[in-house]
């Protein structure tokens, strides 16, 4: 059972953040070793969560399936007629353009990067690959426990 004074937690693939009424700990993972880190709050400067762009993939993803189905119909007949195997070898390579374009995508929608900066050293620490819900209520619970103890 988790104890009363931890209040919220993220973890992504480099470390982790458990949030508390009076401090944050930061737990980060490099080459096998791991370092803890205790910041009180009222040293913690912001809580930014990152989120890369989609755009690039997602266009990348839209004109590759645009290709594809156009070539499988064989919808600019009049300015090309394909042959069965030119068909055959735009279509899997569109689709397979689609695909691989696709999972940086759905990383990049369902993670983000969680940046901690703080007075001292050092000043910015960051957990990668954070899921989205948690980085979200931990930014927004970091922002009302930062508010209360300011008025």
């Amino acid at each position: 059972m988790p104890s009363a004074e931890k209040l919220i937690g993220c973890r992504g693939v480099n470390g982790s953040i458990n949030l508390s009424k009076d401090k944050m700990v930061i737990r980060s993972e490099g080459f096998g070793s791991v370092e803890f880190r205790e910041v009180a709050l009222n040293k913690v400067t912001a809580v930014v969560v990152e989120r890369k762009s989609v755009i690039p993939f997602a266009t990348l993803t839209i004109l590759a399936s645009v290709v594809t189905v156009s070539a499988w119909y064989n919808a600019l007949w009049f300015l090309i007629n394909l042959t069965e195997q030119g068909i055959l070898m735009i279509t899997s390579g569109g689709l397979s353009v689609a695909v691989v374009c696709a999972v940086p995508m759905m990383f990049r929608l369902l993670f983000v990067n969680v940046l901690v900066r703080s007075e001292g050293e050092p000043n910015a620490l960051i957990v990668r690959l954070v899921p989205v819900r948690q980085a979200k209520r931990l930014a927004k619970r970091f922002r009302e426990l930062s508010s209360s103890w300011q008025e």
